[in-house]
């Protein structure tokens, strides 16, 4: 739980793992009061983008009512902060990717769902308010939609609840449809007065550029493995070798480490050595019956964690075969200490670089097949054909 004290004032991030930088700045701009209209909060999923925006906006419209000695921003007893906690505080909207309203009319500001529809989005939203990090996703939700931008506009339009602030936090922006894309240009252009836009997004390129253009931006990194490592033991009551391994999977994802974590990190990573013990083998039968199971579409899950499990691996094995004195966690592990000393000076930068290229064209739908019969045939010639060309520079 960041907090950061600038004079009398603390001010609290409750809901957020690491970050220190990013809340950092937050905080000052808060406090000095100036800060943008529009943020654009970018980063792979997991690293807390949103838990961040929500707690930001728990401190924008906090009303200050404490009773402690020092303002602590938010109080956590105020009106204000009750309805937060619940996030039904009506200065705050949450958009993100909603099924097709009953009503298709274009020019209708309010928006309806059937009961099936509402209920799923009423349930995502109440886990959100428990847990910031809870992916804000629902069946049927593709595109942010332009009614959604008009019922905005028209809430806009009314007047605010209490406070200085509104705050409109815009998950997965990337996905506003081309209408609602170009309308919600025009509310950042001319914002109405006391609103705080946050958006979010995990893929840059799809946002719009004059979107872009309008928001300050803040990046987050990836967590680093001890503090995902950290809170899974505290948090969680995850044994430390099984939390250590798990957020050495998880690639920087407090959403990752937990399902990891939930699961069998030790078994999954078994099916890794598993796997790279029949490429070493080599023989073109057992390969082809491999990649028919992992291509088969009742594997779509398992392929889909087949590619970030390779790449941990390598790259566990790069590190210990680089220094092998500062990695004694990973020394630890037999099967790993016996590939890197097999594999040793091979070019695993190259490795890993294929595994990237096979993940890209599994997003493009390439036939995946096909892409596994490449990234095997080039991971063989690279980590177990002898000869010059596959060897480290």
């Amino acid at each position: 739980m960041p907090t950061f004290q600038i004079e009398n004032k603390i001010y609290r991030f409750d809901q957020v793992i690491g970050q220190e930088r990013l809340i950092s700045t937050l905080a000052r701009g808060v406090h000095s009061g100036h800060f943008p209209h529009a943020y654009l909060f970018l980063g792979q999923p997991g690293t807390g983008k949103e838990a961040v925006a929500l707690d930001l906006a728990k401190i924008l419209l906090c009303l200050g009512e404490s009773d402690a000695p020092k303002d602590v921003i938010p109080c956590g007893s105020c009106a204000s902060c009750a309805k937060m906690k619940l996030l039904k505080h009506p200065n705050l909207k949450i958009l993100f990717p909603l099924p097709k309203p009953k009503s298709s009319d274009d020019e209708d500001a309010s928006i309806t769902f059937n009961a099936a529809h509402q209920k799923e989005i009423d349930a995502v939203l109440d886990k959100k308010a428990t847990d910031y990090y809870t992916s804000l996703s629902v069946s049927g939700g593709q595109e942010i939609l332009l009614q959604h931008i008009r019922t905005l506009r028209h809430e806009f339009s009314m007047t605010s609840y209490s406070g200085k602030w509104r705050v409109v936090l815009i998950s997965q922006a990337d996905r506003l449809r081309v209408q609602a894309a170009n309308a919600f240009l025009k509310l950042l252009e001319e914002p109405p007065p006391g609103i705080v836009f946050i958006l979010t997004s995990d893929r840059e390129s799809r946002l719009l550029p004059t979107i872009v253009s309008r928001c300050q931006i803040l990046r987050f990194a990836p967590l680093q493995n001890d503090l995902l490592s950290q809170q899974l033991q505290t948090s969680l009551n995850i044994p430390e070798d099984q939390a250590d391994l798990s957020a050495r999977l998880a690639n920087g994802s407090w959403l990752e480490a937990k399902r990891w974590a939930k699961g069998n990190p030790e078994e999954e990573m078994q099916k890794i050595v598993d796997l790279f013990r029949l490429l070493l083998r080599g023989d073109p039968g057992e390969i082809d019956i491999e990649i028919d199971k992992l291509s088969g579409s009742s594997s779509s899950s398992d392929l889909k964690q087949l590619l970030p499990l390779m790449t941990s691996w390598l790259q566990d094995v790069q590190r210990y075969d680089a220094a092998p004195e500062r990695y004694s966690d990973i020394g630890k592990q037999d099967a790993l200490v016996k590939f890197a000393k097999f594999c040793q000076n091979r070019n695993f930068e190259s490795a890993v670089e294929e595994l990237e290229s096979a993940r890209l064209d599994l997003e493009r739908h390439v036939s995946p097949a096909l892409v596994l019969h490449q990234l095997f045939t080039r991971l063989q010639s690279i980590l177990f054909t002898r000869g010059t060309s596959t060897m480290k520079r």
